[in-house]
């Protein structure tokens, strides 16, 4: 990952606006729950399919989310963190050499997720400053050969929450295609603006051919504990288990113990928690001279470089070296890298102490040095 490398300049006490990190920890009782089931010995192998208990937490935050009852015990596949869950969805609707349609930007392990499972990435370019998905776009890259498509509503790196029109043009395409829609929705959680997150779980036409691909990494502030899920219609469920059986097994056992502590309390609410928070880094960046578009969802802002004259893999590099700021450049969410050279990708998520004191490091910067010539 570029950012590694990044973090690697980055001087001791550099300030991370780069990666989305959750603000805090998950709630004790699941902390609590999770060491109970190490001392109560709870580990060995556990339902491939995951915890029931664990699947039920999740079917009953599919229903609070999206107004959708889910079968628990046919239609939810606990996953080894987002991550697999979207490599087995992808093994589970392609065959190798088909292809994959990916929205870009779009988040970085993507193309190299899609080539793993033998498929080939095809490219769907939305276009700034809107970052909306069009027919044109879309008719552009389709071919014989396009089997699924990966939707990530809230996007990540733009922050866009993907709508109702912009589904429908979707759904509509890949049921009169036969193409499959795998949704990747870890943000869902974090919707701004008094916006309401869509999926296709909740549109009934397209649920036979559609897998959502979700986790407890964002809404329980768990990215360590690598606990994600698909969810599918039975058929797809069965198709689903059968390939996570041949890629991890199962689930961390103990982990999952814990997680099945969850309640609805427990849940991020990233509207409440965040909204401020991206305001100010929103205000701070666009006040700095970056082109900045509010993100209506995520944890993310996706600021554009180009009116301060700077490429932004020689900004970011620059700003770890010499500021020890560390933000993303956008060239990791591209297919051609130096398409990303006008964006980078900062997260509001790490406390507003450390993004005042980013920006305040940004901006000496900005003021101290000049873009490079040419």
């Amino acid at each position: 990952m570029e950012l590694a490398k990044l973090q690697r300049l980055g001087r001791s006490g550099s300030l991370d606006i780069a990666l989305g990190i959750p603000p805090g920890d998950p709630p004790a009782a699941v902390v609590e729950a999770a060491v109970s089931a190490l001392r109560k010995g709870r580990h060995q192998y556990a339902d491939t399919a995951g915890l029931s208990e664990l699947r039920a937490v999740i079917a009953a935050d599919a229903l609070r989310t999206h107004g959708v009852v889910v079968d628990p015990d046919t239609e939810i596949t606990v996953t080894v963190g987002a991550t697999e869950a979207l490599l087995t969805a992808l093994l589970t609707v392609t065959d190798p050499g088909d292809e994959v349609l990916l929205f870009e930007p779009y988040f970085e392990l993507y193309p190299g997720i899609v080539e793993l499972a033998g498929a080939v990435p095809r490219f769907v370019r939305l276009e700034a400053p809107d970052w909306r998905l069009t027919e044109e776009a879309l008719t552009r890259v389709l071919s014989p050969r396009t089997r699924a498509v990966v939707l990530n509503t809230p996007h990540n790196p733009t922050g866009r929450v993907f709508d109702a029109q912009e589904l429908d043009l979707l759904m509509n395409l890949c049921q009169e295609r036969g193409i499959a829609c795998v949704t990747d929705e870890v943000y869902d959680c974090t919707v701004f603006d008094g916006r309401r997150h869509l999926s296709p779980l909740a549109m009934p036409g397209a649920r036979p051919t559609s897998v959502i691909v979700g986790s407890l990494s964002k809404k329980a502030q768990m990215t360590g504990w690598r606990i994600g899920y698909c969810i599918a219609d039975p058929e797809m469920t069965e198709v689903l288990r059968r390939i996570h059986e041949h890629t991890t097994v199962g689930t961390n056992h103990p982990l999952q113990s814990g997680a099945s502590a969850l309640k609805a309390s427990d849940v991020l609410d990233g509207r409440a928690l965040f909204q401020d928070r991206r305001d100010e880094l929103v205000a701070g960046l666009s006040s700095l001279g970056f082109t900045v578009r509010p993100p209506e969802g995520g944890w993310f802002v996706f600021a554009g470089t180009e009116a301060l004259g700077w490429p932004a893999r020689t900004l970011s590099r620059r700003l770890a070296e010499s500021a020890g700021v560390l933000v993303a450049p956008g060239s990791p969410f591209f297919q051609r890298p130096e398409d990303g050279d006008r964006w980078i990708r900062t997260t509001f998520v790490r406390g507003a102490e450390t993004t005042r004191a980013a920006l305040d490091r940004i901006a000496a910067f900005l003021a101290a040095e000049a873009p490079p010539s040419g």
